[in-house]
């Protein structure tokens, strides 16, 4: 395989980034308390505590993100994302889009990802939970997994960390669905999303809006096909493709 090995690492790791963020990952509390309409914040509490309480699920993500290109057009592209979850420390995403074709595992043990278009991959050590090893690789690689957030146990507080205000805009439908309605704003990042309206409060949209750049491109991810039957523990276990480098990542900014 042509280039060297410094240039793979750097392939890999700017091809993962491309891939693996989600929505952006807030890491910083609001200055002030938010002022969250109470009809918001409990909606938005009841999804969090429900989807921490399930123990195993599957669910499938469509994503479009707005982007530009060199002339400064806004476009959109789009990826489709099948994600497996077990708790307490497993975790699997498959990743299919316009720019990658990829896979992340989490074992227990290790985060690995792979680049099928590539044929790289990588592994390194993690801790011994999901929501510790998410951290991990956010921190030390600046890795965020699909739907990361959402899938927190606590992610009522991952997703309200920088939060100004919140407010309930009412009752939708959601590929037929009925859905909660909830509008959050932020100082950079303004953010929507759709819970359903039953004792299943499960997400089935989200729409993130990065006002501070021009032309506020708009991340939007669709979430559907929610399974909780049994998933086996060989679904989280990673096999490399035949052929397949293995190579090291490459924390940020190197």
């Amino acid at each position: 395989m042509e280039g060297s090995y410094a240039e793979k690492k750097c392939l890999l790791f700017v091809a993962f980034i491309t891939a693996m963020v989600c929505c952006p990952a807030f890491t910083a509390s609001a200055a002030d308390a938010p002022v969250i309409d109470t009809k918001a914040d409990q909606v938005l509490r009841q999804m969090s505590d429900y989807v921490g309480s399930l123990g195993q699920f599957r669910v499938h993500l469509e994503n479009s993100v707005d982007t530009f290109l060199d002339c400064r057009q806004m476009i959109q592209l789009s990826r489709s994302v099948d994600i497996f979850v077990k708790r307490p420390n497993k975790f699997r995403a498959n990743i299919n889009g316009d720019l990658v074709a990829q896979e992340f595992y989490y074992d227990g043990a290790t985060i690995t990802l792979s680049g099928k278009r590539v044929n790289f991959y990588a592994t390194l050590d993690a801790p011994e939970t999901l929501e510790e090893a998410m951290d991990y690789a956010i921190n030390s690689y600046g890795l965020i997994a699909p739907g990361v957030d959402l899938i927190d146990k606590n992610s009522y507080e991952v997703l309200t960390a920088e939060v100004i205000s919140g407010s309930y805009v009412g009752l939708s439908t959601i590929f037929g669905v009925e859905c909660h309605h909830l509008a959050f704003r932020g100082e950079a990042t303004d953010w929507q999303i759709w819970i359903e309206n039953s004792q299943k409060s499960l997400p089935k949209k989200i729409v993130y809006t990065r006002k501070l750049i021009a032309g506020a491109p708009q991340f939007t991810a669709i979430l559907s096909g929610w399974d909780e039957t049994p998933i086996k523990d060989d679904v989280f276990t990673f096999t490399a493709p035949e052929n397949a480098e293995k190579i090291d990542f490459l924390p940020p900014g190197q």
